[in-house]
């Protein structure tokens, strides 16, 4: 795991009490891009055999923040695009604060997906979105229990 004392272009919004600030913040959004693309390769990998990687489809992370109940703290007028990088930015908070790791994340989704999920890509696409949302539940529940942020603001 990564020691965020070492990362002191971060230290601002690693330190914030604002949820809707790491929702919105982009340089977590592009650390849990990569995050996010590197835990569903290693599932798809484990799980179907496929070679390459993958990119998480912007519309099944949005489906996953509708799961989650996170969807709501953007604001209705939020872009799928945007919506997206939310749950990315999330995820990348939780791993840097070590409420969950990538080993955690993979064997989490691992359990949700199978490979019958992956012969078809429509139904790969809404298995992802289904799996990244019992994700983002339980890093609700992670951040709950830490007390780290204001859910309310």
């Amino acid at each position: 795991m990564v020691d965020i004392q070492k990362l002191p272009s971060l230290s601002g919004i690693l330190s914030t009490r604002s949820l809707r600030a790491i929702l919105e913040s982009k340089d977590l959004a592009q650390l849990g891009d990569f995050l996010t693309n590197f835990i569903y390769t290693s599932v798809r990998i484990g799980v179907k055999g496929a070679t390459g990687s993958i990119h998480v489809w912007d519309g099944s992370l949005r489906d996953a923040m509708e799961q989650s109940s996170l969807r709501g703290k953007l604001g209705k007028k939020a872009r799928p695009g945007r919506v997206a990088d939310a749950a990315e930015a999330i995820i990348a908070y939780c791993y840097l604060h070590k409420l969950v790791s990538l080993d955690e994340m993979v064997e989490f989704l691992a359990q949700r997906l199978n490979a019958e999920d992956f012969e078809v890509r429509r139904m790969e696409k809404l298995a992802c979105g289904t799996a990244f949302g019992e994700l983002l539940g339980l890093l609700v529940i992670r951040l709950k229990e830490s007390n780290q942020l204001d859910f309310d603001a």
